[in-house]
């Protein structure tokens, strides 16, 4: 697919030692520097280094400063000796930042060829992570606050069923059956086979969602809002303990059979948990967000994350994807 890309080089201020002091658009930034602009190269390698309006990645940083040298821009060498760079393995003539950027919007959709799941437009930006204070309002598992920057990724919009499941694995591990259910009862090594054979597939980048991923997609782009639903906490329509589930009380409903947050993620708040990548207060197990079936309403909380070891099998828990690139 082409994609036609506009290079705007964004404003940045800089002080007297080369370092940023805001970015004002990261996404131009990153295509002045793919076009071949040794500043603009320089300044997004501070940008990584430090976090500045994307994820904090020190290999980043080393590579962009690095370009910027071998383009002959002058500060480079001053700013690659002062942040020490070369301390940071990796190797940067691997493709360290293939990533293209098209023009994309909220909310634009595409299709995978081979199971044919649906994945949503998430455009990146800063947010608060979790909350701040103590009680009810500020769960232990949602704090602390800390803002986070996310960048722009493809979501799936529904939770992975089990027709997919079958288009790639060998039989249905699930208890509930039906082709547009959630697949459930996988556990994380079962989920990362999946994808493996995804990505083999199709030659794409698929994977569980992080941590911040998730949040920020539940809670529309960083917004406000407790719940992928809004604020209702009583009985709201989901598939939850405590939700109006309807008829599927008790089990697990098709994917898509209630409403979509804001932009267009189903299931969010219900029906099965899901495995997230992130690693559960750094130990072996991992994060699992937005309750099942069989949690009450406080456990569907956009913020609120529960732990499980990565070899957990039950009938609450399954999976959506995220696409790291498109090109």
């Amino acid at each position: 697919m082409r994609w036609i890309i506009f290079f705007t080089i964004a404003l940045v201020l800089m002080d007297g030692t080369g370092m940023c002091k805001g970015l004002q658009d990261i996404d131009a930034l990153l295509r002045a520097a793919r076009s071949g602009d040794a500043r603009a190269m320089c300044e997004l390698g501070t940008a990584y280094f430090h976090g500045r309006g994307v994820l904090r990645d020190p290999l980043k940083a080393k590579c962009w400063v690095k370009q910027a040298h071998e383009r002959g821009y002058e500060k480079a060498e001053s700013i690659w000796n002062r942040l020490e760079l070369w301390k940071y393995a990796g190797d940067c003539s691997l493709g360290f930042d293939e990533q293209l950027l098209p023009h994309r919007h909220s909310g634009d959709r595409f299709r995978e060829p081979v199971t044919g799941m649906v994945f949503v437009w998430v455009p990146g930006k800063c947010f608060k992570m979790g909350c701040s204070g103590n009680g009810a309002d500020c769960p232990r598992d949602e704090s602390p606050a800390r803002r986070v920057c996310p960048e722009g990724f493809w979501m799936g919009q529904y939770e992975v069923t089990q027709a997919q499941w079958m288009a790639l694995m060998p039989g249905n591990p699930s208890r509930f059956r039906g082709d547009d259910l959630p697949v459930e009862q996988v556990s994380f090594e079962d989920a990362r086979e999946f994808i493996d054979r995804l990505n083999r597939e199709t030659g794409l980048e698929f994977g569980l969602p992080t941590s911040v991923q998730w949040e920020f997609a539940c809670r529309n782009r960083g917004r406000r809002p407790a719940y992928a639903w809004g604020d209702e906490d009583f009985r709201p329509k989901a598939n939850c303990g405590g939700c109006d589930a309807g008829p599927f009380r008790g089990r697990t409903a098709p994917v898509g059979s209630f409403p979509a947050n804001e932009i267009g993620l189903y299931d969010m708040g219900g029906n099965v948990r899901e495995w997230c990548r992130t690693r559960m207060d750094g130990g072996r197990r991992r994060v699992v967000r937005g309750g099942s079936l069989v949690d009450p309403v406080s456990s569907s909380r956009c913020r609120a994350g529960q732990g499980a070891l990565p070899g957990m099998k039950t009938y609450f828990t399954g999976f959506r994807l995220v696409l790291k690139s498109l090109d």
